[in-house]
């Protein structure tokens, strides 16, 4: 998934729709109903020397209903659950750990706070600023999924518990949500990316385990696993940049064919310290 530019809808209200949803992170058809709004062709006086303006009115429900198959026909938007969403291609793999077995998939908003949850845990000790920062902004923010002129950001999570016996195919309109509840994100791996021309082939990357799954060798899936789908995005270079303190992630990036590429002296300030933060990437 990369960005979908406006210009690239055939439609008014196929750009009012994407943008809506993009906005929103994951709606019913119901709410969309209720909330998109689409110039209704007659014109009103405004007050004097203000000319006119144009009634905005609600979309047909045949057209809007068109519409939404058109955006999922080209790829634009998926049904979840009942839910559309941005459409994000990506498998699901395995890995069997000590406690069970570890599904590493495609994030929904749905996780949102299980993602929170453990990046807050893994930036418990005050070395992982990136994880810290990026749990800030997803409090904030209403979607976890963004694909825009200005900005890509995808998430993938680790999820530790069986797949339900009936659930769906991987990519299936109904089953991907089942029993959200009853099992735990343990781990995720984060793809951010302005969309500027100068900087469109490269993308920063965090990955991070709740510690009391680590050395099972998820951390290292996730991070192969953004890696790939980055790279299959059309990403060149990733990067990611941690405190000098974080010693235990820059190993674990080095160890992985990450190189460092230099250092900000000073960077940050820890518990009334500078510390240094090394730059390091690869290109996959």
């Amino acid at each position: 998934m990369r960005t979908h530019p406006v210009e690239s809808f055939e439609t008014d209200l196929q750009r009012r729709v994407y943008e809506y949803v993009e906005r929103n992170g994951a709606v019913t058809p119901d709410e969309l109903a209720r909330s998109i709004e689409v110039d209704g062709g007659r014109a009103h006086s405004k007050p004097a020397r203000s000319g006119t303006y144009t009634e905005t009115v609600a979309p047909a429900p045949d057209d809007l209903r068109s519409c939404i198959e058109t955006l999922q026909t080209e790829g634009y938007l998926t049904d979840v659950d009942g839910k559309l969403r941005i459409a994000l291609s990506a498998t699901t793999t395995d890995l069997e750990c000590d406690d069970g077995t570890v599904t590493i998939r495609p994030a929904h908003e749905e996780d949102r706070d299980g993602v929170v949850e453990t990046m807050r845990t893994v930036a418990d000790d005050g070395t992982y600023v990136v994880a810290e920062n990026v749990a800030t902004e997803l409090e904030r923010e209403r979607a976890l999924v963004r694909a825009n002129e200005e900005r890509s950001r995808v998430f993938f999570v680790a999820e530790l518990g069986e797949e339900p016996a009936d659930a769906e195919p991987d990519g299936a309109e109904t089953g991907d949500d089942v029993s959200m509840a009853d099992r735990d994100i343990v781990g995720w791996v984060h793809v951010d990316a302005p969309e500027l021309s100068s900087l469109r082939h490269t993308a920063e990357i965090t990955v991070g385990v709740d510690p009391e799954y680590r050395r099972q060798g998820v951390g290292s899936s996730l991070l192969e696993y953004g890696c790939e789908w980055a790279t299959d995005a059309g990403y060149r270079k990733l990067y990611q940049n941690l405190p000098a303190t974080n010693e235990a992630a820059i190993e674990f990036l080095e160890e992985n064919g990450w190189q460092r590429e230099g250092e900000h002296e000073g960077q940050y300030c820890l518990d009334g310290e500078f510390v240094d933060e090394i730059m390091l990437a690869t290109w996959p």
